[in-house]
This record gives structure tokens, C-alpha cells and sequence, in this order.
């Protein structure tokens, strides 16, 4: 019998010898308790109370046969799994509802912005974001944390949602998202790469890609929000002028001359 089997019963609201009994059930049919601690591993002294709290639970039918022995039947695991799938469903809509109630009376309060930490909660709120947009998603983003969201750009896309913005060394970027000119001007310190997010101009995360494991921020604020996007939108359009050749060595060299009087100014 494996172990992981037997722990994610547990989360069903069995304890292990709970889980051990039904399983052993289960992989013998009808028996008795003997035979049940013997296929179970359920110490004899405590099988009886155990197939008891297993019979309560609906996991098993009882009956005494004619030489007063309790005989035990498994129910069947399809009849038990759509059982709990009901209650865990209606467990969720309710926890669900309560948790958005609550989340609604905190943005009565006030209008955050909150830090975003770990690899996994990044992409876990990027992915979300993603997955609510309705109308328009607008990135600028490098090519680790583009790969890493490519499927969820493209499901958005494929909702009818736009999808816009500037791509970071992306070799073949989809359509809407402008591979950006190579330039040292927009590397950062250490080479540390960012991310700009933002869904139908209501919700927005940026900070560090998460390929480097440091914060994010995720805000509602209608000031971040504009503000961000106005960068992206400019660098989109400054990114078409350098697209001519002409114009676009002038902005180049501006825009090195202006990054260079920055950097003299902060050493």
C-alpha cells in the first residue's frame, strides 16, 4: 500500500488508520475484522473501533453473520470520491465567497501596494492576473520570465484579450510584443532583469523577473498603474523611431548621453 496514497486520504478528513482500514477494504472486499488488521497493519486492539469510525464516516456497510461476526463491506471508492468532491466544492465556493468579502472591505479601506516574495508567489500572481484579464495585458518583460508566462499570454490572447508590449532579448516574440533594440542602456546593475504586468489598466505587478528570486510589487493604485503603462507605451513608440535608421542613431546617442550624465551625477 503507498504511503503517498494513504497521506492524501488523510486530507480527506481520515486519519491513518482510518485510511489504512478503508484501502485494505477496498483491495480485499467483504471480511471481517481479523482479516482486516491482518492485510491493514491496524494494531488488533484497536480495529474494531477503527472500522466503527470508518462505518460512521459512510466509507463501509456492517452486518453480523449467523455466528455473530461482524462482517464488513467496502463502499465503493467512486461512490466516496464524488461524495467528497461535492462537499470539498461547497467547502470552496463558501470559503471563496467569504474570503472576496473580506478582500472587499480591505480595499474600502485603502488603496496598497504590498511586496511580492518568491519565485512561486511572483508567477502564481502573474499567472492569476493573466487569467482575469478581460480586455488588455500590457508587459515589458526580458526572455526568462516571458517563457516562463508564454502559455498564459497566449490563452489570454486567444480569449480575445490584447496583448501588448515590449520583449527583452526575445528571439520570436508573439504578435503585439515588439522585441525591444539591444542596448546597455536598459540593463540594470548586476544584469538584474524586471517585469512590467500590468490587466485592464486595474491591476499591476512589477519588480525583479522571477528567474532571480528577489521581490515583486502588486498594486491597484490607479497613479502606479498609469504611470507604469505611460513607460511602456513610450518605450514602445521610442522603440519604433530607433527602427529608422537615421532617427534612430541620434535618439541612441541622446539617450547614451543622458544616461551617462545620470551616472556622473551618482558617483
Amino acid at each position: 500500500m503507498k504511503d503517498s496514497m494513504l497521506d492524501k486520504l488523510q486530507k480527506f478528513g481520515l486519519n491513518l488508520y482510518e485510511a489504512k482500514a478503508y484501502a485494505s477494504l477496498l483491495k480485499i472486499g467483504t471480511a471481517n475484522a481479523y482479516k482486516i488488521s491482518k492485510e491493514s497493519g491496524v494494531p488488533r486492539a484497536r480495529i474494531y473501533d477503527v472500522l466503527e469510525s470508518v462505518t460512521k464516516l459512510g466509507l463501509a456497510m456492517v452486518e453480523e453473520s449467523s455466528e455473530n461476526v461482524k462482517i464488513y463491506t467496502p463502499v465503493p471508492s467512486k461512490i466516496f470520491l464524488e461524495r467528497i468532491k461535492k462537499e470539498w466544492e461547497s467547502d470552496y465556493e463558501e470559503v471563496k465567497s467569504n474570503l472576496q468579502d473580506l478582500e472587499a472591505e480591505e480595499r474600502k479601506q485603502e488603496i496598497y501596494v504590498f511586496t511580492v516574495k518568491g519565485k512561486e508567489n511572483i508567477t502564481a500572481y502573474c499567472r492569476q492576473l493573466l487569467k482575469e484579464a478581460d480586455k488588455y495585458v500590457l508587459i515589458s518583460m526580458w526572455s526568462q520570465m516571458y517563457e516562463l508566462l508564454l502559455p498564459e499570454l497566449e490563452e489570454c490572447k486567444s480569449r480575445g484579450c490584447s496583448v501588448l508590449g515590449i520583449g527583452h532579448d526575445i528571439d520570436d516574440p508573439m504578435e503585439g510584443i515588439e522585441r525591444h533594440f539591444n542596448s546597455k542602456i536598459h540593463n540594470m546593475p548586476e544584469n538584474m532583469h524586471w517585469f512590467i504586468l500590468s490587466a485592464d489598466g486595474r491591476k499591476l505587478l512589477y519588480g525583479y523577473s522571477a528567474d532571480i528570486d528577489k521581490d515583486a510589487f502588486y498594486t491597484e493604485d490607479v497613479s502606479h498603474i498609469y504611470l507604469m503603462e505611460d513607460y511602456i507605451l513610450h518605450d514602445m513608440v521610442v522603440n519604433r523611431l530607433i527602427e529608422d535608421k537615421e532617427d534612430g542613431d541620434k535618439m541612441v546617442s541622446m539617450m547614451r548621453e543622458i544616461a551617462g550624465r545620470i551616472n556622473r551625477s551618482n558617483q
